[in-house]
């Protein structure tokens, strides 16, 4: 049992590694400021800042 969790540990690392890298190119192939895309209509030059 306990080398069945430990597989499972394991082979989620690569997945979790894969996931965070498609995460981070999405981010980054949107246009414009992320902090413009998270604040959407409240984007204010001062809140932007704040961000």
């Amino acid at each position: 049992m306990g080398s069945y969790i430990l597989k499972r540990l394991i082979s989620a690392i690569p997945v979790l590694f894969g996931i965070t890298v498609i995460v981070f190119l999405i981010m980054s192939l949107i246009p414009g400021d992320p902090a413009t895309a998270i604040l959407g209509s409240y984007a204010t030059p001062e809140n932007v800042e704040k961000l």
